[in-house]
């Protein structure tokens, strides 16, 4: 069974089990294995659910255009989640309409997929992961918020690998100040000094 295949039969069999909160689809990591440059984000939304691949709703138009801007393509790295499958909430509004929106995955959430993300960065060995948002920093970081530490390089002894920590695209759209953006840019512009050296 290749590698991709494996981690996707783990993945469902999880999702499958899991009797907590609403979930709604699953997805895996997508892009080359090996690979240098790993990005982790936080877990899938409705889009990423229905073309079964992370990253291509709104919050991915806007890591695409950041991404081409330092000269990468999808082609050229993986990117994967912390948590794999859709964690959702239902709302009843007065009409007895059922709305369903994302909700950021719970830590027991994350957990459950612990030894899966631990064998995909094992297989996919990158010289570098970005961290997108706070739940993947927590995950592989002791930060404790993504204000903290964005836009530098850190290494994490107990991985014995390189971390990149930036913000999560999605946070472009809840966040329009141009103070934000310049912000967010030059974490993208550090990221491509970084992988000079690595």
């Amino acid at each position: 069974m290749d590698i991709q295949k494996e981690l996707e039969s783990k993945i469902k069999v999880i999702t499958d089990k899991y009797t907590g909160d609403k979930t709604g689809g699953y997805i895996t990591g997508d892009g080359p294995i090996p690979c240098d440059i790993l990005f982790v984000g936080e877990a899938p939304g409705k889009n990423e659910v229905e073309e079964k691949k992370p990253f291509v709703g709104m919050a991915g138009k806007n890591f695409e255009k950041y991404l081409n801007s330092i000269g990468l393509s999808r082609e050229k790295i993986r990117i994967t989640n912390t948590c794999f499958f859709r964690p959702i909430k239902l709302k009843e509004n007065p009409s007895g309409r059922v709305t369903i929106s994302n909700r950021p995955p719970k830590t027991l959430e994350v957990d459950l997929f612990r030894e899966v993300l631990d064998e995909e960065i094992k297989f996919v060995n990158p010289k570098v992961i970005i961290t997108l948002g706070n739940v993947p920093l927590k995950r592989l970081t002791n930060f404790k918020s993504i204000g903290e530490c964005h836009g530098k390089l850190y290494f994490n002894e107990d991985i014995k690998r390189s971390i990149f920590p930036m913000y999560h695209p999605s946070s472009l759209t809840y966040n329009r100040s141009d103070e934000f953006h310049a912000t967010y840019e030059q974490d993208w512009n550090s990221l491509k000094e970084a992988l000079k050296n690595i």
